[in-house]
């Protein structure tokens, strides 16, 4: 199973000018997923249209999505772009099926009209739309492919298994959430980088004291913790905060540190290929 990190942003990707950002730093663009094998994108942010061209991926049959939050679907629209044939006068367009919970479908319906939205598109037949139950479980060719409903109930996480392989990709909201033990010691687990109040590496101060906890943002060793209770062979972090860039030093440096900590780790990075 080929995975690829389209987008390894949180919700405020790299900027051109910003001063929280070490020039020397990876640019990050909005969260995003995509399983190869599957054609299956996780996700679509307002960048999705460039990272799929840097991607050079033209054919998606699936689309799921983590929660209904800007930085994950502002980018509903390429589903028109990529799908919809803008050359003949009966349109012979593809169409991907994309997937929501239950609960998401109730938060499409409030927030950004993404639920009009997407019936719109499934209206000039470029997406198929499945609602699902909030702990379904679909199967795309030999991939079973289960939601699991996080601690923040609008957000999900996706436990994957194929005859050899398990994958657990939480995109965000980690928060407060409590591995059961189906989804440990799987062979990949892709968790969010959390936030930090200082840089992990320089201890140079990003926020003001206590802004996470009043925030309620799950923080860089939340994640941590959780990912040792996961206990994957490997883990990959992302949905890192443009304030968090680290720098490629600094990101070997923070992986050595896990590593020593026990936790066998990758600072994702855009365009990043995994094989599982």
């Amino acid at each position: 199973m080929i995975v690829e990190f389209l987008g390894t942003a949180g919700g405020v990707p790299s900027l051109f000018d910003s001063v929280s950002q070490h020039k020397d730093a990876p640019i990050r663009t909005g969260p995003g997923l995509f399983i190869h094998d599957l054609k299956l994108l996780i996700d679509s942010s307002e960048d999705i249209f460039y990272q799929l061209r840097q991607a050079k991926i033209a054919d998606i049959k699936y689309g799921i999505y983590s929660h209904w939050h800007p930085d994950h679907t502002m980018g509903l629209r390429i589903w028109e772009t990529l799908n919809f044939d803008f050359v003949n006068t009966i349109p012979q367009s593809k169409v991907t099926t994309i997937y929501l919970t239950s609960q998401e479908v109730e938060d499409f319906k409030t927030y950004f009209g993404h639920w009009n939205h997407l019936l719109y598109l499934q209206q000039i037949g470029v997406v198929e739309l499945k609602i699902v139950s909030n702990n379904a479980k679909i199967t795309i060719k030999d991939t079973t492919i289960e939601w699991i409903q996080l601690s923040e109930k609008i957000a999900f996480g996706f436990y994957i298994t194929t005859p050899t392989k398990r994958l657990l990709i939480i995109p965000d909201e980690i928060k407060g959430f409590q591995p059961i033990n189906k989804v440990k010691d799987v062979d990949v687990a892709i968790l969010p980088f959390g936030s930090n109040e200082v840089n992990p590496v320089t201890k140079e101060r990003i926020h003001e004291e206590g802004m996470l906890s009043t925030l309620g943002e799950a923080t860089f060793e939340e994640c941590v913790e959780i990912a040792k209770n996961i206990n994957a062979k490997h883990t990959y972090f992302t949905h890192i905060e443009a304030t968090e860039s680290l720098t490629q030093l600094q990101a070997k440096k923070l992986e050595r540190q896990l590593s020593e900590a026990g936790i066998s780790s990758t600072i994702a990075y855009d365009g990043l290929k995994i094989k599982v």
